[in-house]
């Protein structure tokens, strides 16, 4: 569980956040905020991967898995393909078994489902980004 003094004693992140829910973009940077220096987000694929065209440009990404355009997984897989080896968190309301078989196979990736508590968040975040995930 990280608490407030936590996120302030560690170093803080370049995150790019990709969603297409308005409200769900709004949650996840408030509840980012203390752990970034820069919180970038996007709604859709195309923009998740014109930010990700640079590898090293952010230290995690938290994508969700329904969007327009290539959807999380598609553009995971793309940036694992061109060798992109940024911490991705991949987050879906609907975590069925292809969903959890696809991520567990991609390097560097991590699976959170919806709905999910801001501790579990950070955690998971924190986790993926040292390496344990």
């Amino acid at each position: 569980m990280i608490r407030p003094t936590d996120a302030r004693a560690a170093p803080a992140l370049r995150l790019l956040v990709a969603d297409d829910d308005p409200e769900m973009r709004s949650w996840l940077k408030l509840a980012l905020r203390p752990l970034a220096a820069t919180l970038v987000d996007v709604a859709d694929g195309v923009d998740l991967l014109d930010h990700l065209s640079i590898d090293g440009a952010f230290d995690a990404v938290i994508t969700d898995v329904r969007m327009p355009g290539p959807d999380g997984l598609k553009v995971v897989a793309m940036a694992r393909t061109a060798g992109l080896h940024t911490p991705i968190l991949v987050i879906t309301a609907f975590p069925d078994p292809s969903v959890r078989t696809l991520v567990a196979r991609m390097p560097r990736t991590a699976l959170l489902a919806k709905p999910f508590e801001l501790d579990e968040l950070r955690a998971a975040l924190r986790d993926l980004v040292a390496g344990a995930a």
